[in-house]
């Protein structure tokens, strides 16, 4: 072959593994000249059928004319330039002109009509069945309006038998139930094709596919999980496809099952789309879809949309307005070209399509604030009354009426009040902060008006709310500072204060001592707290046996510290000590794993879910955190779903964090790992330039990359794991180590072998740093698993690295399997060394050992591969026999990868003794087998 020719080929190679795309495109039609310039006729024709198919993946349609017209003149000049891969891809991209010629007005249905004539002709010349070219017809009927011509053509696609040039199965099941939906007839296209999606077959459009198009008739018939389902599942397959269909129809479902800000975020993604939809058609179906989106949208929200290398904002109303148009102009065009004006109204239809039930999704939106109650406490017209009413239910521990109290009273009330009277509304509003105001501001408000209580006279209420803020102060600086502000709050309390404050400020400073880890003192300060409220303050008697629970809970007394809760609660005492009491009791029930914590965590967030604020964001996050540490996620997944809406409502995007990251949690452990990623993804979203704590970071990072990693997105789970692993702190090699772990398979699934077996390693060392040797061990076999052969030394030590802690794992199951991993591991390298009767060795070692575990189908996956090993040192007689007893072993339920290996070594063993293979009956059993 001539310099030029091999020169023109590298070309194409190069061009061919690009990535998908218009610069691959361009690259390929570069090719297809040179290929051209050199004569390199069987190179031009792989050119042409690989601008085929990338024209196909862009959606381009109108870039296959000019391949598909070139390839049937080459084919008349030379049908053997064709190879039988390369005829196949031509005969099947017949179908797909027909599809870009229906889906773009700019071809008349003269146009349209011959090519179909062209596909026919081809399909009966070549013998194949003639049902896609009765889908096409059936396409184009459908498409024009014409409902006699539809129903005809489709009758004829369904009863006709299929052929090599037939769409895949579950692709003409998708056919079938859009045909029965159109019709109607729901219940008989879930009926028709559910079954389908319970099968693997390999199509890149499916179960998508079939997803999208269920997802309306399980709305329909109130089956509002497996619609959200279809809809999640369908959508997270197809949302990183840059030219796909489908995107409109989860436009339409979200605009329509009440998920309309979930169908923002989907169009966010996809804006591209308003001005570079590679075809007409899906240019019009997206354009209406999110303009029925939009017509959803309340309030002003700002889109970017790129345009020619710019990008222009549009609002709601401009972006609703340019694609409305836009799907009804090109409707026009293809009714204009068609004759009819089917497209049009099937477009107004969507545009006009209505609500259905709402379909709640994977992870909610804010929560709807919940009205307040009709028993409001009665208002007045005097607001020094309503003030002095509020200051009263506060210090009676009232907060509940307090806050609504308080939430009463106009902002420009303080010229109307005494002054000492309006310093309490301006400490208590400081107090009470806004959701989300930051804690600088809310402590400035507070020592404001600290001073003025000061200025007016009221110094022991300002020696109170400046231990208050003290206390809120310990979030900024530390229990241990703040406790010396408290510290001079109950000196000042015990020369000049009340008994109220007396007890009231030793109160304060015990909860920062319990901060700061000190239990004794912080235990000698309730109890006196508690014997003075006794003698002369009875109302805060209740709060300071609550606090003693506190404190016996902290020194693990959690038998007495229950029992004095109990006795407290027994009490009906004010609102402020049953938000403490029963969110101890709430604590104490799950570390003790008690199962009344569920009982708990529900009348804790019932008692204080109205009215809102910054207790009922508490109330939800205790409740979270109860069932995560109980380990029952999977049971709570609604609990969990009203925990992110309130914590969206709320404004802590913390709480949100938390609460996917448990929601996921239940999700995974229900198999729905679609919704575990999608609950990850939005605290990720959250989150994201948020100041949050790494111990809330790293979780979700690295539960989001397990969720990924077993929905293969490899790629995505690498990026979480990297950003998770340098926030994990030197102190923690346990989490450090459980992230390499993770990092080691994915990078595995990557096919970067080294950085995996590295993570691995490096994760080994973390685990012996904990030290948890039972961990190190797996992580070092799971090292040498990963490293290529070509590594052996790299290997071995991996190898004797977990030998040597095998002697410290306390389950004997588990060092078993391990060391059965360790013998096979050493068998492969042996193999590879030639080193043959070593290997089989190490293999029998393993083998026996999967033996005594029970695994029946390791076992023989391990005996084939000794029949493999014996086979390759050329003793074909043992291998023969080593591969019948193999097949021996198979059950009912080997794996088909199994199965097939046995049938090939002992097929393989046979025919190097010049054996018959056709009448063997173990080898037909196991052929059978695979057939069925």
């Amino acid at each position: 072959m001539s310099e030029e020719k091999n020169a023109a080929e590298q070309q194409f190679v190069e061009a061919y593994h690009l990535p998908e795309g218009m610069a691959r495109h361009e690259a390929l039609e570069r090719a297809a000249r040179t290929a051209d310039a050199v004569d390199h006729l069987p190179l031009a024709v792989s050119c042409r059928i690989a601008l085929l198919r990338s024209a196909y993946d862009l959606g381009r349609y109108d870039l296959m004319l000019a391949p598909f017209a070139w390839c049937g003149a080459a084919e008349k000049r030379d049908p053997t330039a064709f190879d039988e891969w390369e005829t196949h891809s031509y005969d099947w991209a017949h179908k797909w002109i027909v599809s870009g010629l229906i889906a773009d007005p700019r071809f008349s249905l003269a146009q349209v009509e011959s090519v179909l004539e062209q596909l026919a002709t081809r399909y009966q010349q070549h013998g194949f069945s003639l049902q896609p070219v009765h889908g096409a017809r059936a396409d184009l009927a459908e498409h024009v309006g014409d409902e006699d011509a539809y129903r005809e053509h489709f009758a004829r696609y369904l009863a006709m038998d299929r052929g090599p040039m037939s769409d895949c199965e579950a692709c003409v099941v998708e056919e079938q139930a859009g045909h029965l939906i159109r019709q109607g007839r729901y219940a008989e296209a879930v009926a028709h094709a559910e079954h389908q999606l319970e099968k693997d077959t390999g199509c890149a459009t499916q179960p998508q596919g079939i997803l999208t198009t269920l997802a309306p008739a399980f709305v329909v018939l109130g089956d509002l999980d497996r619609a959200r389902q279809a809809h999640t599942v369908a959508y997270r397959l197809v949302r990183d496809d840059q030219y796909g269909g489908y995107l409109d129809d989860h436009l339409v479902f979200c605009a329509t099952s009440g998920n309309v800000q979930r169908g923002v975020e989907l169009l966010r993604r996809q804006l591209h789309r308003v001005h570079h939809s590679p075809s007409p058609s899906q240019a019009m179906h997206f354009a209406a879809g999110g303009a029925l989106l939009l017509s959803r949208v309340d309030g002003q929200v700002d889109f970017a949309v790129p345009r020619d290398g710019q990008v222009e904002v549009l609002s709601t109303i401009e972006l609703r307005a340019l694609l409305e148009t836009r799907a009804l102009e090109i409707a026009a065009r293809f009714d204009a070209r068609n004759g009819t004006d089917a497209v049009s109204r099937r477009i107004r239809a969507k545009l006009a399509a209505p609500d259905t039930v709402h379909v709640p999704l994977a992870v909610p939106v804010a929560a709807v604030p919940v009205p307040e109650p009709e028993e409001e406490p009665p208002t007045v017209a005097d607001p020094v009354e309503l003030a002095r009413r509020m200051s009263e239910a506060f210090d009676g521990g009232d907060f509940l009426t307090g806050i609504r109290l308080l939430r009463s009273l106009p902002a420009d009330l303080d010229p109307l009040l005494p002054e000492g009277l309006a310093a309490v509304v301006a400490a208590r509003r400081a107090a009470v902060a806004r959701p989300g105001q930051p804690l600088p501001e809310v402590l400035a408000e507070l020592d404001v008006a600290v001073r003025r209580l000061a200025a007016a006279g009221e110094t022991d209420l300002a020696n109170r709310y400046r231990c208050r803020a003290a206390v809120m102060g310990a979030e900024r600086e530390g229990p241990v500072a703040a406790a010396v502000t408290a510290r001079e709050c109950v000196a000042e309390a015990d020369r000049s204060g009340t008994p109220y404050t007396r007890v009231l400020t030793r109160l304060l400073l015990a909860d920062l001592l319990a901060d700061a880890d000190e239990s004794d003192e912080q235990g000698e300060l309730v109890r006196s707290a508690l014997a003075l409220a006794e003698l002369e303050a009875p109302g805060l008697v209740s709060r300071a046996r609550c606090d003693l629970a506190q404190h016996l809970a902290t020194t693990g007394q959690l038998d007495e510290a229950s029992a004095l809760i109990a006795d407290v609660l027994a009490t009906a005492p004010p609102s402020s000590v049953r938000f403490d009491a029963l969110r101890l009791r709430l604590k104490v029930e799950t570390v003790q794993g008690s199962p009344a914590a569920v009982e708990t965590a529900a009348e804790f967030v019932a008692a204080f879910s109205t009215p809102r604020g910054p207790w009922t964001a508490e109330t939800h996050r205790q409740r979270v955190a109860s069932v995560e540490r109980l380990g029952v996620e999977e049971h709570h997944l609604e609990d969990l779903r009203t925990a992110i809406s309130v914590g969206h409502e709320l404004g802590v995007p913390e709480d949100v964090a938390k609460a996917c990251h448990a929601l996921a949690g239940g999700y995974l452990k229900s198999g729905r790992f679609v919704e575990a990623a999608e609950a990850l993804e939005e605290a990720v979203r959250v989150i994201e330039g948020q100041d949050v704590s790494y111990d809330v970071v790293v979780p979700v990072r690295y539960r989001l990359a397990q969720a990924c990693s077993r929905l293969d997105e490899n790629e995505a789970a690498r990026r979480h794991l990297e950003v998770a692993l340098p926030l994990v702190p030197a102190d923690e090699p346990w989490r450090r180590a459980l992230v390499l772990d993770v990092l080691g398979g994915v990078l595995r699934r990557l096919d970067e072998p080294l950085d995996g077996a590295r993570a691995y390693a490096e994760a080994a060392r973390s685990w012996q740093e904990v030290p948890d040797e039972t961990e190190a061990a797996g992580s070092w076999v799971e090292a040498a698993a990963a490293l290529p052969t070509e590594e052996h030394d790299e290997c071995v030590t991996a190898l004797e690295s977990a030998e040597v802690l095998l002697s410290s794992v306390e389950d004997e199951e588990h060092r078993m399997h391990l060391a059965a991993r360790i013998a096979a591991i050493r068998a492969f390298l042996h193999l590879h060394a030639g080193e043959h009767a070593e290997a089989v060795e190490q293999n029998g070692v393993a083998e026996e050992l999967a033996a005594r575990l029970g695994d029946v189908d390791w076992q023989t996956f391990l005996a084939q591969r000794g029949a493999r090993f014996l086979l390759e040192s050329g003793d074909a007689v043992n291998a023969e026999a080593e591969a019948r007893r193999a097949a021996g072993m198979v059950t009912d339920t080997s794996p088909p990868q199994i199965i097939g290996d046995t049938a090939n070594v002992l097929e393989e063993s046979l025919r190097a003794q010049d054996k018959p293979t056709s009448g063997d009956p173990v080898l037909r059993a196991l052929t059978k087998r695979l057939e069925d």
